[in-house]
């Protein structure tokens, strides 16, 4: 897909329940950050929630909101907050975002070659926050 505004090359990725992490994403700009379900944070949020799946979910979510860090551009992490364009910041996916994730259209194919990969990871440490991601409790 393309950004409506600056046209920007986009891909569009629908995320499996079996995936191991949680994305939340900034409310301003579109840098996310990932929260492993292995994160001792993490866990000791899980403890203690409703056994009801939907309203756990719900509830997960709002400690998880409320514990992260502020994004660097002052934003807030959302798990529901629109998906960005990485160019212009534009909103591009704002309907029912939950599970749904965007990456720069150039690192679509399966099998990046080694200077893509490079690329790929370079892009990663500008867009993906996975450390130091905790506010001070």
């Amino acid at each position: 897909m393309a950004c409506p505004s600056c046209h920007q090359a986009l891909y569009r990725v629908d995320h499996s329940p079996f995936y191991d992490e949680h994305f939340l994403y900034c409310d301003r700009c579109p840098i996310r950050v990932a929260v492993s379900f292995y994160d001792p944070v993490y866990t000791h949020l899980t403890q203690g929630l409703t056994p009801d799946e939907g309203e756990r979910y719900v509830a997960l979510m709002r400690a998880l909101e409320a514990r992260l860090k502020p994004c660097m551009c002052g934003g807030a992490f959302r798990h529901d907050a629109a998906r960005r364009c990485f160019t212009c910041h534009r909103a591009v996916i704002v309907d029912d975002p939950d599970g749904v994730d965007l990456w720069d259209g150039r690192f679509a194919s399966d099998a990046p070659i080694h200077e893509e990969a490079e690329e790929e990871e370079r892009w990663r440490a500008q867009f993906i926050r996975a450390q130091d991601i905790w506010r001070n409790e």
